[in-house]
């Protein structure tokens, strides 16, 4: 079976599905080293240096294809894990479905990335793409809004990249230090920024805190600037913190798994998410998770993590609270999410979409 994989995102920014294709193409590398798989460029042309410099050495029979779009008879299944198929339909084919939020949260999406989105579901559909969800959350929202079967959609969640995992406090603290934090306890928040991540409820969250405890402690945001974001250094809300607020801008991939592991807690109030990988993240680094009761965030920490109403800063700051001030609830969450995490495996999800692929491929001849 040949193998077609969009891997235009993997080069891109390091958002979620840029680090969801990077992980799924290693991770198919290491499962099934001789399977033929060819890489291609649908929304950005690739070429081989800047593969190998991302996704690093792959076997000889991953290699990236000499055409943006697979030619005919080129592959046996299509894999487009950013919302994009080839136009034309060669191939049966499998999309990922990251979130519906561009139909749900339209208005955290720029009108561009709406459009992309829906012009890739809406092509899946018409062609019988095998979907496949990155949780059960995002599973039921597609059901529910598509009006699809129960059973017409499978569920294969992505893991953290294996640089993320416990430190010596120490190490993790001079890199916390080295990126602007001082010795100062700190909440975390990590993500692109970008409306639907809540940064902004975050913030006056953390400036109710009682002002013995806002004073003992930092709020930094790590991540590059999304669309439709606002320059947060220009809301009164942070003004108003005197430099309490740290914005680390995007941090190198080598750095973050320290970030997590030197937080006093992390916080990841997002309104929507389709997976969160932020907070897989954070666990697998030992960081006690404070994340939103709402889409799949429940689904991935489990009881690992404090939940809280997105909407409402007043629980954000109840939570953040309840946290700082009890050393022994942190320690057990950090406990407990290191069990929880190590339920996500790259390998596995891999074998997941090995069947799934060799299943599109069968129904279609």
């Amino acid at each position: 079976m040949r193998i077609g994989i969009d891997a235009s995102k993997a080069l891109g920014r390091p958002d979620g599905i840029a680090s969801y294709t990077a992980g799924l193409v290693r991770a198919l590398a290491r499962v099934a080293p001789e399977q033929e798989v060819r890489l291609y460029g649908l929304l950005t042309p690739l070429d081989a240096e800047g593969v190998r410099a991302r996704l690093g050495e792959l076997p000889p029979s991953f290699e990236v294809a000499s055409t943006r779009q697979p030619l005919p008879g080129e592959v046996e299944v299509f894999h487009g894990p950013a919302y994009a198929l080839p136009a034309a339909e060669t191939s049966p084919a499998v999309l990922t479905l990251h979130d519906l939020s561009f139909l749900s949260h339209p208005h955290c999406h720029t009108l561009d990335n709406r459009l992309h989105c829906l012009k890739g579901l809406t092509r899946a559909l018409a062609r019988g793409a095998k979907l496949v969800a990155v949780s059960e959350a995002t599973r039921r929202d597609a059901v529910a809004r598509l009006a699809l079967a129960e059973d017409a959609i499978a569920v294969v969640p992505p893991a953290a990249h294996e640089l993320f995992h416990p430190m010596p406090a120490a190490e993790a603290r001079r890199t916390a230090a080295r990126l602007g934090l001082g010795e100062e306890p700190y909440v975390l928040a990590v993500g692109v920024l970008e409306p639907r991540k809540n940064l902004r409820r975050l913030v006056a969250a953390f400036g109710a805190l009682p002002e013995a405890v806002r004073e003992r402690h930092l709020l930094a945001v790590a991540g590059p600037t999304g669309w439709l974001a606002e320059d947060p250094r220009s809301w009164p809300e942070v003004a108003a913190l005197g430099g309490r607020v740290r914005f680390l801008g995007e941090v190198a991939a080598q750095d973050l798994p320290a970030l997590y592991a030197a937080a006093a807690v992390f916080a990841y109030p997002s309104l929507a998410e389709g997976f969160g990988l932020p907070v897989l993240e954070a666990m697998c680094c030992g960081a006690p998770v404070l994340t939103s009761e709402v889409s799949s965030l429940p689904e991935v920490v489990g009881e690992a993590g404090l939940l809280v109403d997105p909407l409402e800063p007043s629980s954000i700051r109840a939570g953040l609270a309840a946290l700082l001030a009890d050393p022994q609830r942190r320690q057990a969450l950090a406990a407990a999410g290191l069990e929880r995490a190590g339920r996500f495996s790259w390998e596995a999800s891999a074998r997941a979409m090995l069947h799934l692929y060799r299943t599109a491929a069968e129904v279609f001849c």
